[in-house]
C-alpha cells in the first residue's frame, strides 16, 4: 500500500482541483524532454493519460490524449479507472506527473485499467515525483481549516514501490532520477545545470521509469 497524506482528499476534490487551476501542468512543462527520454518505447498507437493542455500529444503524431478536466476540445474526458477504450487498444501509454495525485483505490484501479487497454509488449512510461515530503507541501484552508497538499498529491513514490506496485501485470525495464525540466524552455538553465545539481536544487526531484506488458 502507498503512503498517503491523511486528508479525504476525493475524486471530486481532484476534478474541482484540475478544473480552477489555470497554471501549468507539471507535465507539460517538461514534454519535450520526457519525449526525447521515450523515443524507443514509442509505439503506432499512443495514450497519455491526464494530457493536460495537450502539450506531450501535440509533439507525438496520431497520439490520444484523456484528462478528467480537459483545457483543449481535442482531448478526451475520461477517468483512469474508467478509460473509455477497448482491450489492447495503445502500443504505449503515458502517465507523466499523474499517479501522485491518485488515492490507493483509485491508483489501483487505475494501473488495472491501463493493464487492460496496453496491447501484449506494449510500453508505459510514467513520471512522478521522488520520494516527496507532503508534509512540507501541506497548507491549511483560511476559511475551514481543513489541511491539503497543495498540488493535491496525495502519493510518495520511490524506486522500491512504485516498482511493487506494478510488478503484478509490467516488468519495469528502465528506471531513473532526474530533475524534470530541463528543455527547450529553460535553454539558459542548461548551462548551470552542474552547478544547479551540485548544490541540490532541483536534483532528483522526479523518477522517470519505463515498464513493458
Amino acid at each position: 500500500m502507498m503512503c498517503t497524506l491523511k486528508k479525504n482528499w476525493d475524486k471530486k476534490d481532484t476534478l474541482d482541483f484540475w478544473e480552477k487551476n489555470e497554471a501549468d501542468y507539471a507535465g507539460d512543462i517538461s514534454a519535450p524532454e520526457i519525449l526525447k527520454m521515450s523515443k524507443r518505447y514509442i509505439g503506432n498507437k499512443v495514450l497519455d493519460i491526464g494530457a493536460g493542455s495537450g502539450a506531450l500529444i501535440n509533439l507525438i503524431p496520431n497520439s490520444i490524449g484523456l484528462d478528467i478536466a480537459p483545457k483543449q476540445p481535442d482531448i478526451i474526458k475520461g477517468d483512469i479507472t474508467n478509460i473509455p477504450f477497448e482491450d489492447q487498444s495503445f502500443d504505449t501509454i503515458f502517465a507523466t506527473e499523474i499517479l501522485e495525485h491518485l488515492d490507493n483505490n483509485t491508483l489501483n484501479k487505475g494501473i488495472t485499467e491501463i493493464n487492460r487497454i496496453l496491447k501484449k509488449g506494449g510500453h508505459l512510461i510514467v513520471t512522478v515525483p521522488y520520494n516527496e515530503n507532503l508534509s512540507q507541501n501541506t497548507v491549511s484552508c483560511p476559511d475551514c481549516g481543513t489541511k491539503f497538499h497543495r498540488w493535491g498529491h496525495l502519493q510518495i513514490f520511490d524506486e522500491n514501490n512504485i516498482t511493487q506496485l506494478l510488478k503484478d501485470d509490467f516488468k519495469v525495464i528502465k528506471i531513473k532520477k532526474l530533475p524534470i525540466g530541463f528543455n527547450a524552455n529553460y535553454k539558459v538553465l542548461k548551462h548551470f545545470r552542474w552547478i544547479i545539481e551540485r548544490f541540490g536544487f532541483l536534483k532528483d526531484q522526479n523518477l522517470f521509469l519505463v515498464a513493458k506488458k
